[in-house]
This record gives C-alpha cells, structure tokens and sequence, in this order.
C-alpha cells in the first residue's frame, strides 16, 4: 500500500503530541495548562529534552604546547646560579604557603578544645615539610638539605635563607607534633609551645623572604665563593675585611641567640632542639674558615695576616663549642639534665670575641 509521506504514522503521531504538550505545559506554568495535571493518579516523571552532551574527546597539545628549546633553557639556566635560584623558588614558594595557609590562620582556640577539624595534618604535613611520593612534590626540608649539602658556604644570601629556612622546618614540626598531641592531659602546655613556635616562625617569615628575594635577583652568571675564578683572584685588605663582615656577620650575630632558642630553651616539656639548623650553621662557618685560610698567603705581611688567623681559630673555636653541647640534647636522659644548659654562657663568651673583632671591620649589626 502507498503511505502518505506527509503525514506521522500513529506512534510517531502520538510521540509528537506528547512532545507539543509537554513543551506547553513548560511554557505555560506546569499544571496551569490543559492536560499537564496528574494522569491515572499517578505523577509521571518530566521527559528529558535536554539529554547529555557527548563528551568531546581532549585532544594531545603537548607537541604543540612544548615550548621551544631556547624557551625551556632560558627558564632555567644552566649555570650553578640558576640551578640554585630555581631551588630556593621552589622552597620558598612552599614556605610562604605554609605560613599563609596554615599557621598564620591557625585555630589554637579549637586546638585547646581538643578539636583538629580545622585542619588537615597530613596535607599541612605535605606543604610545610614533607612533600608528596604521589603528586612526585619535594617538600621544603628535602630541598632544604639539598641546598645544606651541596651549596652552603658558597654565597652569604644563600647561606641565610638555608639556615632561616631550616629554621622554619623545624619550628613547624614543633606545631605539627602538637597539634597531634590533642590527647595529652595538660592541652595548656602543648598549646602555648605551639603558640611560640608559630610566632617564631612568623616573625623570621619576612627575613625568610628577604633572603629568597636577594638570591632571586642573582643574574645566571652569578659565579659561586669557592668557584676556583673567585678564589684566584688578587685580594685587597679592605676588601676582604667587608667580605668576611658580610659572610660571617649574620650567623656570627645569631650564634648564641641561636643556640640558646634552638636548644636550650627547646627541650623542656613536649619541645624539642632544633640540632638539624645548628648542624647547619655549624657547617656553614666552618666551610667558611676552611675557603678564607687558604687566602691568607695573598695578604703579604705576617703582621697583616695574624688580625683574620685570629678570626678565623676563634670562629672554629666557637663551632666547637656549639658542637660540645649536642650531646647535652642527644644522649643526656631528660630527668639528668639540669634547668638550664651550662654551655650557653661559653657560647655567649666564643660570640662576644667575634662580634667584637666584626665590629672593628664595620659591622654595624653586633648583638646588644
């Protein structure tokens, strides 16, 4: 039989009807129009006019995207000064984060109700310290000691944001461990050492970013203090003098200071010493004495020479001082320890002979 093309069979017929109803009663306000009340009783379920779109597949831009050599080479020098400019970025970035994420807006109300909702220490944990194995992220103490390791003792900025940044590590592990420590019967004491180790991080936190700052502004052919260029050059008796002010003056002025806020006043109660930062510190002034001794035969005169030996021997007698009180920290059962650590007045004693001779080369920065 011949069908009319021009008209709908009888269940294309109906679909379309239906269509035009459900279309008005959209248009119309629902159950205000004519055949868009309840049917049979029943509510029957709206239509869906306006099904899914398929999902486009995502194409591969990474050929198109991947910038060109001479781009990806000028984002990151190979030079020792860009390798090290683009480490202290990625630990500052993740120093910064942690302040301003997580303890500057840290809740101790909440913590002192027992109540760590506020925060999640494990993505805390990754940001301020540990990094993450999944998302393939170092965290700041890996790059940290990296820096320590491979390139302390090569430039005076570089050395100060390794040791500040050392610092704010280990303070932060200081919250951290509180922070865990909820259950403890006396939330008090665990409260206010968390207090005090975030104030200490935040009042460093802007000479933290100085330190970054100065290093940033290296240009790439920044060349390193004991690059064999720098140590064979000719050496002015000035010049030497405000070279040692500028590396030693800094961690020459937070000697004792340091020693007495990363250990002595850091192990009472649920603190802990901070020995990895005074380790560091440590390690920094003597690779510094070990590059400037050599130097000391350019001088000429014996006469000139004897003022920097007589530096020198008392910077290396003052990192043995330190050093003689780790074991005060490391093997000293807590209960023998008595209230105050009886090696911080020596430390006191080895700093003041340094400022002192620092002071009569121009430092203008001695501890009052």
């Amino acid at each position: 039989m011949h069908r009319d093309h021009g008209l709908l069979d009888g269940a294309q017929g109906r679909r379309a009807t239906a269509l035009v109803i459900a279309l008005a009663c959209l248009l119309l306000g629902g159950a205000a129009a004519p055949g868009c009340g309840k049917s049979d009783g029943e509510k029957k379920p709206a239509p869906n006019f306006f099904p899914p779109e398929p999902q486009v597949p995502k194409l591969d831009l990474s050929d198109i995207l991947q910038p060109e050599p001479e781009a990806a080479a000028a984002k990151t020098a190979d030079t020792w000064a860009g390798k090290v400019k683009e480490l202290v970025a990625q630990a500052e970035a993740d120093l910064q984060r942690c302040r301003n994420e997580y303890l500057i807006p840290f809740q101790f109300n909440s913590m002192k109700r027992r109540d760590v909702m506020f925060v999640n220490i494990a993505d805390m944990d990754e940001v301020c310290e540990l990094g993450s194995k999944e998302k393939k992220a170092r965290g700041p103490r890996k790059i940290l000691d990296q820096l320590a390791k491979e390139h302390s003792g090569k430039h005076p900025q570089l050395d100060r944001f390794i040791v500040l940044g050392l610092e704010q590590v280990e303070t932060y592990h200081v919250i951290s461990w509180m922070t865990k420590k909820i259950g403890a019967p006396d939330i008090e004491v665990v409260v206010d050492i968390a207090q005090k180790a975030q104030q200490r991080v935040l009042e460093a936190g802007g000479q933290l970013d100085r330190a970054a700052a100065d290093v940033a502004k290296w240009s790439d052919d920044q060349v390193a203090d004991d690059d064999a260029a720098a140590a064979g050059a000719t050496l002015d008796v000035a010049a030497f003098k405000k070279a040692l002010v500028d590396a030693y003056g800094p961690l020459v002025g937070d000697l004792a200071s340091g020693y007495e806020r990363m250990a002595d006043k850091s192990w009472q109660s649920y603190n802990m010493p901070k020995l990895d930062t005074l380790r560091a510190m440590m390690a920094i002034l003597e690779k510094r004495v070990q590059q400037d001794r050599p130097k000391l035969a350019k001088l000429g005169e014996d006469k000139v020479q004897a003022e920097f030996k007589v530096f020198l021997d008392g910077v290396d007698a003052a990192t043995k001082q330190v050093a003689a009180g780790y074991d005060f920290y490391e093997k000293k059962p807590k209960d023998e320890r008595p209230e105050r650590d009886p090696n911080l007045k020596k430390v006191q004693a080895a700093q003041k002979a340094l400022a002192k001779q620092l002071t009569a080369w121009g430092w203008t920065a001695a501890p009052k």
